[in-house]
């Protein structure tokens, strides 16, 4: 028991040690770091102005006065605003959080960038750094900048499209945040409003008998529209030659957050005679979304998810 004592106090003592070790370095090395890092942006906010700036002067955003923004004036009396230096954010990236430094004309044009953070894929989404990258950016309306297959006109980095996006939306934090800065949105409107996604382009009309035996199983030879259902589409009965129940169609609509707004998907799903989730023939997407499904992500899955429950629940109330 004394020597379980013993032991129990000298650990004790050797934590208190470390603890006190570790307070000490940390208030050493706490002011250097934060001096380290200020210098860090002070650079990259003078590397992507335009060569005319002759004074550079930082400002807080009032919605997170952790991050500072530079204002560049071409003129030593600071009169003559030149562009801005400002931190872009964004929590969509392939590998997290990805961090720019965005350099911005007076008219919210871009002129460059540099990362500052991130923690993309090498070889693929760690080319957002690539000077030939960031070209592309050059001039493009900070705000709407997009890739080309969200209808921008950006080409996206090859097998990497999910870090140029994100790069895209840190450009546009950047843009809102010196518009806050200089007090032409309020702080409480930090982020911009998700862009509406709509159903966008029906690919086949679902209230099609012809359309739902694509999904049905094989040996389906007509589909019958059953009338008990309040969807939108209608609940599809088939049946074999001898007239006998082989399965059902219905159709589900699926929504989800995607990393341009709200994700819409219809989905024609093919169901055994039991009711039961079938996919030979495989699901079928009724309409064109403006993420194209290459692209798989987590909100993809999840509208795709739900299309299936709202499908299955169209069934239930026939």
């Amino acid at each position: 028991m004394k020597k379980t004592m013993q032991l129990v106090l000298s650990l004790t003592v050797i934590s208190a040690v470390c603890a006190a070790v570790l307070a000490v370095v940390n208030s050493v090395t706490k002011e250097r770091i934060a001096n380290i890092a200020t210098l860090k942006a002070n650079a990259a906010a003078r590397a992507v102005l335009s060569a005319s700036v002759k004074a550079i002067v930082p400002r807080n955003d009032p919605a997170d006065e952790s991050l500072t923004a530079f204002i560049g004036y071409a003129d030593d009396a600071k009169m003559k605003i030149a562009g801005y230096a400002v931190p872009g954010l964004t929590s969509k990236g392939y590998g997290g959080n990805i961090r720019l430094m965005v350099g911005l004309n007076p008219d919210r044009t871009v002129i460059s960038y540099q990362t500052l953070a991130a923690g993309e894929t090498p070889g693929l989404g760690s080319n957002l750094s690539l000077p030939s990258f960031i070209a592309r950016f050059k001039g493009q309306s900070a705000a709407t900048v997009a890739v080309t297959k969200d209808g921008g006109k950006i080409e996206a980095l090859t097998s990497a499209t999910i870090t140029s996006r994100a790069v895209c939306d840190a450009i546009a934090d950047a843009a809102r945040r010196i518009d806050r800065i200089e007090g032409k949105t309020s702080a409480a409107s930090s982020a911009a409003a998700p862009k509406a996604n709509p159903e966008g382009k029906m690919l086949f009309d679902p209230a099609k008998s012809e359309e739902a035996l694509k999904v049905l199983p094989k040996g389906t030879v007509s589909a019958v529209a059953l009338s008990g259902g309040k969807g939108r589409f209608p609940v599809f009965e088939g049946k074999d030659a001898a007239g006998k129940t082989t399965g059902y169609a219905a159709v589900g609509t699926g929504k989800a957050t995607g990393p341009h707004g709200e994700l819409v998907i219809l989905y024609q799903f093919g169901f055994t005679a039991r009711r039961t989730p079938f996919f030979n023939p495989p699901p079928r997407m009724a309409n064109q979304s403006a993420v194209e499904m290459t692209d798989m992500e987590n909100a993809q899955r999840s509208a795709y998810n739900a299309a299936m429950q709202d499908a299955m629940a169209q069934l239930r109330g026939n």
